[in-house]
């Protein structure tokens, strides 16, 4: 049995760029390195206050990886819909912490990571790699 990791233990950026190593070719592997992404980014989800936001993004993550590796929708076209989409659920949970009673622990490490994933600048060409997944 895999021990549960503690939130002091994941670490979702090592997690990631494992990913990137793994799959170099973000387009022929698409498939393979979104489902990288899903299982490393599987480790945060027990540490946020709402996993089923990290779950829609990575249903969204799996659909476009596919259309990525067939060839029916661009690179940068999948990494502006992953921007928007994780833009829009950091809204949806800010907007359910702030009606939330406060919690005035810092979060997780891993969790501040998630949070600062795949920002505007993954929407453009050269868009920071280390960051955008």
């Amino acid at each position: 049995m895999t021990p549960v990791p503690t939130a002091a233990t994941v670490n979702l950026s090592g997690a990631l760029a494992e990913c990137r190593s793994a799959f170099p070719d973000q387009i022929a592997q698409a498939v393979a390195r979104a489902s990288c992404v899903i299982k490393a980014t599987d480790l945060v989800r027990p540490l946020l206050p709402f996993p089923e936001l990290l779950d829609r993004e990575n249903a969204l993550r799996k659909a476009l990886a596919e259309q990525v590796q067939t060839r029916t929708m661009s690179l940068l076209e999948r990494n502006i819909q992953i921007q928007k989409l994780h833009s829009q659920l950091l809204e949806e949970e800010r907007s359910r912490l702030s009606a939330a009673p406060a919690d005035a622990s810092k979060p997780p490490l891993a969790v501040t990571q998630w949070r600062q994933s795949n920002g505007e600048a993954c929407g453009r060409l050269g868009g920071d790699s280390g960051t955008c997944y």
